[in-house]
Formats: C-alpha cells, structure tokens, sequence
C-alpha cells in the first residue's frame, strides 16, 4: 500500500503513481492539470505546456473530483492544504505554497510539524499551525 493525497473536501484521492495530480489556474484564468511529486520536499512538477505561470505568480489549485480550491484559510491565503494518509491509513495534512518556484511545504501530524524547502524558514514558524 502506497501513501495517498486525499482532497479535504470530497475526500477524492489525488495521487496516481508518483504525482499528486490536481488542476491550476494562473491570473489570466489560463487553467490546466499539475502533477506534483508525491514526495515531500521533492518540488519537481509538471504542466500543461500552454499554461504560461511565471516564477513568483500566485496560482490557485483546484481538486480535480470537486473543484474546490484548496487554499488554506488560517489567516493565510498563500497557501494550499491536502490531506496526506500513511501506509497505516493515519491521515495528516501537508500545507504548501501557492507561489510558483516559492519551496515551502509543511506536514502537520497531530502536535508536530516539521517545515520542507528552502524557503520555509522565511515564513511561518511551524509551530503557528498548531494554534
């Protein structure tokens, strides 16, 4: 059994294989599908080659079930949240940024965060999940 990405919402598995698949949309409205490595930390990705997202552009993530966007609404709106579940099935929440080329990612499991990308440090102290 793998880990999976699961939407917060519809509770829709977001992985196949290696990528968390989900859908994007820049500021000229331009969307398409984003894979993301399934590894934390690991920031590789890939795009439809028509979108046009510059580095430093904030983009919106929709699930690809539901639609819903994924912003995380904790008093920051630069970041995205999905859930992660483990190979016991114990589910945690891995938050990361919505800045294009910004590295940031978080997973949040019960009373531990630990903080991913080297621009993690620059922001949020971990704990700040926590409140």
């Amino acid at each position: 059994m793998q880990t999976n990405y699961i939407c917060p919402f519809c509770n829709g598995h977001l992985n196949v294989n290696d990528n968390i698949v989900l859908i994007v949309r820049n500021s000229a409205k331009q969307q398409g599908l984003v894979f993301l490595h399934t590894e934390i930390g690991n920031y590789s990705s890939q795009m439809n080659s028509s979108l046009d997202i510059k580095k430093g552009e904030t983009v919106d993530f929709f699930c690809p079930y539901c639609h819903t966007n994924l912003e995380y609404h904790k008093d920051e709106s630069s970041l995205v949240k999905i859930q992660h579940e483990d190979v016991q099935g114990k589910k945690s929440q891995v938050v990361f940024s919505k800045i294009y080329g910004e590295e940031r990612t978080y997973h949040i499991h019960e009373d531990k965060v630990l903080s991913y990308g080297e621009h993690a440090k620059h922001f949020q102290d971990p704990e700040w999940f926590l409140k």
